[in-house]
């Protein structure tokens, strides 16, 4: 076959995975709403470089999704495991400028044991209490998720046998990828904002916290987190 036939036949399976994924109009909606608030977020850190590594994690998460509707669903799934990192990358650096500026000049790399680690990590109760004391006891149960989901998209990174059973290699829609990276990107986009919230929250002012609304709506089950923007 001509290599310019080859691809164009490619372009055309992936366009039809499109015209199917783009029907979950609902989902797609979320996933976007989902990237925009840490976008949003972005937008109210103080320093330029904290600001600038969370916003590449909002076009990370959006790349993520336009891998899915193309139906490269490995891609998708690595793409989100890579925004994860990165989202608590940027809270972590945010508490560790000598880290921060030693990885901007590329003599150091994203540790996930580091940004997820027991004591000292992004989720702990040492950070909470550091930054926002009234969260202490919710950060295990975002921790313990990160980890999980974390694991399950190292899968298709590494390429374990049997994501290549289940994905096989032809592009074609598949419901159960589509519902599955849904559900992970729920998790990694939650944690991320959580994250954030823990770390700057309380650093806002109250006319920063009423252009944040978003948070205590996504967060509607912490009442610290309704407090604090004001919501009863």
């Amino acid at each position: 076959m001509d290599i310019q036939d080859y691809f164009t036949q490619l372009n055309t399976e992936s366009q039809t995975v499109f015209n199917q994924s783009i029907l979950q109009k609902d989902k797609l909606g979320k996933l976007h709403h989902l990237s925009s608030c840490v976008y949003e977020f972005s937008g109210f850190i103080h320093d330029p470089q904290e600001k600038i590594i969370l916003e590449t994690v909002s076009t990370q998460l959006e790349l993520s999704n336009y891998n899915l509707i193309l139906g490269l669903y490995r891609q998708a799934f690595s793409s989100l495991r890579l925004a994860l990192e990165m989202g608590l990358a940027a809270i972590y650096f945010s508490a560790s400028k000598l880290e921060l500026h030693e990885w901007l000049d590329g003599r150091m790399d994203i540790k996930w044991s580091k940004l997820i680690d027991e004591d000292n990590g992004v989720l702990s109760k040492r950070f909470s209490k550091a930054f926002y004391s009234d969260l202490v006891d919710e950060v295990e149960s975002y921790r313990s998720k990160a980890i999980i989901v974390y694991r399950k998209l190292s899968e298709y990174v590494h390429g374990n046998n049997e994501t290549w059973i289940d994905g096989g290699i032809k592009l074609v829609y598949k419901e159960d990828f589509f519902d599955r990276y849904c559900d992970f990107y729920r998790i990694v986009s939650e944690t991320i904002l959580f994250s954030a919230v823990c770390r700057y929250a309380k650093s806002f002012d109250e006319s920063e916290r009423e252009s944040l609304q978003f948070l205590p709506e996504e967060f509607s089950h912490i009442s610290k987190i309704r407090e604090l923007f004001g919501r009863a």
